[in-house]
């Protein structure tokens, strides 16, 4: 994701960060099918992780509201096939 984040800065609307990303995923699992079982996978991962970066990143955010490790890996439980967690 960083590198392909590398080359321009996301907008700043959901639903555009969601079609970028939409496209990031089905790229990616072509070029890397071994990694993710499906795109859909990879795009709620690859949403995930953005999200906890403005999250960390954001002045805003009050320090006890952030998202701590475990509420991250909740987030992101049974997004694997047949809803399995990733490893």
């Amino acid at each position: 994701i960083r590198l392909f984040l590398a080359g321009f800065r996301l907008p700043g609307e959901a639903q555009k960060i969601d079609r970028i990303m939409e496209k990031f995923a089905e790229k990616f699992t072509t070029q890397n099918p071994e990694i993710f079982p499906s795109a859909d996978t990879a795009f709620i991962l690859a949403f995930s992780v953005i999200m906890l970066n403005t999250d960390l990143h954001n002045p805003s955010i009050k320090p006890e509201k952030k998202m701590t490790p475990d509420a991250f890996k909740n987030m992101n439980r049974g997004i694997g096939a047949d809803n399995s967690d990733l490893p």
